[in-house]
């Protein structure tokens, strides 16, 4: 191991600690961030030069204190210069093949985006129809910090397609069963941020949800072999997919997802 996982789980228990105690001062938010920010640093430089699988215990701790920073300021954490790059490293990571890593990694992804898709939701369900000058799609976590909608609806559109690719692919055959939920809640919430964020983003609260998703599945479920997944059951699973989208019904797009696994699974392993 690098060492580093020792300095990534104190953080992660100063942290903690620093939630309980002082969750509305400002200072705390901006220790939380500043630690975050420095550490990330060093994560970043070692993944660089090492993969996620060759140092597990790095990899698991560094997304668990990237989960708990998220979950105490959000704000500060995704302002962080380096967080673009720590976005794209979450992504990178699903490839890790150890179960506890892999599971952090999710758990990092659910705080993401999880929070992302309900606010999201409640500036489509709270936003006037008839409004002229909609408000900022911000709305506070803290006193002093904001959830940063915009910058994680930005990021979403610029890397979701390599992160629709590692989910699907993760779904299908990488991932350990015991994780599949976790990964399917994940997916979800992409495609609900995919598909109202940047309506949201953009003050167009009566637009109908984009299907960008499918724009991003198609092509991944198009390198999957006839063999594998006969051509009409993708197409089925792409109508149904849109069908949800246009519906908003997000349990249903994971159920979706998670029963696209099963299957996937219980006929390739019968083949095999």
């Amino acid at each position: 191991q690098s060492g580093l996982d020792v300095y990534l789980w104190l953080a992660r228990r100063i942290i903690s600690v620093g939630h309980t105690l002082a969750a509305e001062e400002a200072p705390a938010l901006q220790l939380a961030a500043g630690m975050f920010e420095r550490l990330s640093e060093s994560a970043l430089s070692l993944f660089q030069k090492t993969s996620f699988s060759e140092v597990p215990e790095t990899t698991e701790e560094f997304f668990r204190l990237l989960e708990r920073a998220l979950e105490m300021a959000p704000g500060f954490v995704v302002s962080v210069p380096s967080f673009v790059f720590v976005f794209q490293a979450a992504i990178a990571a699903l490839d890790v093949n150890h179960f506890h890593a892999q599971m952090a990694v999710l758990h990092a992804w659910t705080q993401v985006l999880g929070p992302t898709r309900r606010h999201v939701r409640m500036l489509l369900d709270r936003q006037p129809r008839a409004a002229s000058a909609p408000p900022s799609p911000r709305r506070a976590t803290h006193a002093h910090d904001t959830y940063p909608v915009e910058q994680i609806v930005e990021l979403c559109a610029a890397h979701g397609f390599e992160l629709v690719a590692k989910l699907v692919q993760g779904l299908l055959r990488t991932f350990d069963r015991e994780s599949v939920a976790e990964a399917a809640d994940v997916f979800a919430s992409l495609v609900a941020v995919a598909a109202d964020g940047p309506n949201v983003v953009g003050g167009r609260f009566d637009a109908p949800p984009l299907l960008t998703a499918c724009e991003w599945v198609q092509p991944v479920l198009a390198q999957i072999p006839e063999a594998s997944w006969a051509g009409a059951d993708k197409q089925a699973f792409l109508a149904t997919l849109s069908d949800h989208i246009q519906a908003r019904q997000w349990p249903k797009v994971k159920a979706l997802a998670s029963d696209a696994a099963a299957v996937f699974w219980r006929r390739n392993s019968a083949q095999s």
